[in-house]
């Protein structure tokens, strides 16, 4: 039911996901390193009664590798894809980067958004750096193996040998505790990722220039701009997750009509990397209804 199709801008080429005119658009927008397939799991139910779009950021996926890759680039680029591909005003649904450049989108663009779910990101950009800091392993040796040309089982192997030393698990590999498919997942995703994607957060967390770089054109201010209904979907940070309680509290003072819920179930993924959509579908579907 999901057709992949191209959205060409000058030299630029973004590959997404559409699915049958079942209803009113929504848009997903995945996180760093992922792609579209990543809402693949939420996919069955909600084409069946939403007009379904899942773009693949540049850098990402199947669409060109065309830096730079600042938060300015994916705002602008999500806001030419609603106006020349979608056509109307779209309910949004973001996760991680994705989250976050919806949260822009919304604010520069009101008119362009109806509705905005935010899935497990930051909003302050002080927060982000500390991503970049507490989880460096991740963002380093995914740089060096992101579109490395191996054979796929040699691929696989790398990704869960590559070390790893993050808040939320004990150092070690990360493939410890993850089966062959969770693997050969994230394997996919790094096979089709432009290593100068993952540059600037391999190296953002020390530096100050590269951090301002990929930061320009995200301003946690400027929500107070959006008009939308807006739904916080905050993860279990014991389990990976990175909305910090300062930062919903952050969201909650500024934009008009905001909602929070706590997800204690889920890590940063919110369920899509292991397919486990069932809470999270829950959650989508009633507060898309409500504002339908």
């Amino acid at each position: 039911m999901l057709t992949e199709k191209t959205y060409q801008k000058t030299s630029l080429r973004l590959n997404y996901a559409e699915g049958p005119d079942a209803g009113p658009p929504i848009l997903f927008l995945h996180g760093l390193t992922d792609r579209w397939q990543f809402f693949q799991p939420l996919m069955p139910w909600l084409t069946q009664r939403y007009h379904v779009y899942a773009l693949d950021f540049r850098g990402h996926g199947a669409s060109s590798h065309t830096p730079p890759y600042r938060y300015l680039d994916h705002i602008n680029d999500t806001i030419g894809f609603i106006e020349d591909v979608i056509g109307e005003k779209t309910t949004i649904y973001g996760t991680a980067l994705g989250a976050m450049v919806s949260l822009m989108v919304a604010a520069k663009r009101p008119d362009l958004v109806k509705t905005l779910v935010f899935g497990d990101a930051n909003i302050k950009l002080e927060k982000v750096r500390k991503v970049m800091t507490d989880y460096h392993t991740f963002w380093s040796g995914w740089e060096k193996l992101a579109n490395k040309q191996v054979p796929l089982n040699q691929f696989v192997q790398e990704v869960a040998d590559m070390p790893i030393n993050i808040p939320w698990r004990e150092p070690g590999t990360y493939g410890d505790g993850l089966d062959y498919i969770a693997v050969l997942n994230k394997a996919l995703y790094l096979r089709n990722l432009d290593p100068k994607v993952l540059y600037p957060w391999a190296n953002g967390g020390e530096d100050d220039a590269v951090f301002n770089e990929v930061a320009t054109g995200y301003d946690s201010e400027l929500i107070r701009d959006i008009q939308c209904p807006v739904l916080l979907i905050q993860a279990n940070m014991d389990k990976g997750g990175i909305l910090a309680d300062d930062e919903v509290e952050y969201a909650l003072e500024r934009i008009k009509d905001v909602h929070h819920v706590y997800m204690p179930m889920y890590g940063h993924n919110l369920g899509c990397y292991s397919w486990e959509p069932g809470p999270i579908l829950r959650v989508i579907n009633t507060f898309l209804d409500a504002h339908r």
